[in-house]
């Protein structure tokens, strides 16, 4: 919540001015029994539209709080979302299915044996216990919902699973079957849910920790830190979350990169800016 209301806030807001929403924070357990305290907060959200604070909306959108609006080309997230429809980003064909295949083949070599392999969007249901039976998988990070049509279907996924550990994505593979399975998946354009995590890792791989894992050496940005200077490594990450920031329309800083948020310099309009 800090990092949100130092960070996030004002930039949520001007996009809620933009394009005509309201900023809802949810800064309280919706459920505080033991089960809830035992699962990762993000289970949180599939509660989010029996609040009284937003189920009287039409359509409500929500968003991670570790999520940057780039308000110089972001537009209206929900104008083409249908009411009956659930507007998500599917995760494995973007940008493309060879590309997420590449991304996840260098995340599983990283974090070894506590992957859960799956390179396959039926892998991804079947590994869980689902049929295998759709070829499409949605993020949660960023979701266009409707509290009239989709209540029941958010609260099935709350109360009819449990949490397996962080490997398993928390409550994301049970609300991508229930999602597909009713048949209301509205998927949206890739960048309004770009994952600073993954593109590390596609494009910039000496920026991922090296002492979680050798394997991702960082000798070539360190000889370049020798030859520029000692700042040179920060002044590196501030252009590469940049250029990320300048072409995604909202920037998910997942994982351990919640502090990169801090690099983004919000009023840059331009790649032309992204100097190291």
């Amino acid at each position: 919540m800090r990092l949100w209301k130092e960070l996030c806030e004002a930039n949520w807001l001007e996009y809620g001015a933009r394009h005509g929403y309201d900023i809802i924070c949810i800064d309280r357990l919706l459920d505080d029994s033991k089960r809830a305290l035992a699962r990762h907060l993000s289970w949180q959200k599939c509660l989010i539209l029996g609040n009284e604070a937003v189920n009287n909306y039409d359509q409500v959108v929500w968003v991670d709080s570790d999520i940057l609006i780039n308000n110089q080309i972001a537009p209206d997230i929900s104008k083409d979302v249908p009411l009956p429809k659930i507007g998500v980003v599917e995760i494995f064909s973007e940008p493309t299915p060879a590309w997420y295949r590449e991304c996840l083949t260098r995340m599983y070599d990283f974090w070894g044996n506590n992957a859960v392999i799956n390179y396959d969007p039926r892998d991804y249901y079947k590994s869980y216990g689902f049929p295998a039976s759709f070829d499409k998988v949605a993020m949660n990070g960023v979701i266009v919902l409707s509290p009239r049509h989709h209540r029941e279907l958010m609260e099935r996924n709350y109360y009819n699973y449990e949490e397996r550990g962080s490997c398993w994505n928390g409550e994301m593979r049970p609300f991508s079957y229930e999602l597909l399975n009713a048949g209301c998946e509205h998927w949206l354009d890739c960048r309004f849910n770009i994952n600073w995590w993954e593109v590390r890792f596609m494009h910039y791989p000496w920026l991922v920790n090296p002492r979680a894992h050798r394997r991702f050496s960082v000798r070539l940005a360190d000889k370049l830190a020798e030859l520029l200077g000692g700042d040179f490594r920060s002044r590196l990450r501030r252009a590469c979350v940049n250029a990320t920031f300048l072409t995604s329309f909202f920037m998910h800083f997942g994982g351990d990169t919640k502090e990169d948020m801090r690099l983004v310099d919000q009023p840059e309009s331009s790649w032309r800016h992204c100097r190291i």
